[in-house]
């Protein structure tokens, strides 16, 4: 689970990113990125009626995605940045593994990534 800092819940919020956040389209997942007064980011996941009907699938992706993302925050630059990840019908498909690869290409593609660590 999500700390409830890094959790993007209020409908104003994503009200303003879906208004004014940048987006970056992938594999089966898309990113809508906007800058907020926080000094942590913060994270929320959309999955349409029109990706899946069922709630338990939805949920499914839900929670993959969710858990992919968690070993990603601490490496987002700058820390202040409001993100929505947004399921596409093509992520029913996906494998855990699958969705974490094309999270952190999306994240690298906005340029919201630092690069991992070199083993020296």
């Amino acid at each position: 689970m999500l700390s409830k800092k890094n959790r993007l819940a209020a409908e104003r919020d994503f009200s303003k990113l879906f208004s004014k956040g940048k987006s970056y389209g992938g594999r089966g997942i898309g990113i809508k990125v906007v800058r907020n007064d926080l000094g942590n980011p913060r994270v929320g996941f959309v999955v349409s009626t029109k990706v899946a009907k069922r709630a338990v699938i939805r949920n499914s992706i839900k929670r993959r995605m969710r858990e992919a993302t968690r070993a990603f925050i601490p490496r987002i630059t700058p820390q202040g940045m409001d993100i929505a990840f947004i399921a596409r019908s093509e992520a029913v498909k996906m494998s855990y593994a699958e969705i974490r690869e094309s999270l952190r290409m999306l994240l690298e593609k906005s340029g919201l990534l630092k690069p991992e660590p070199r083993e020296s």
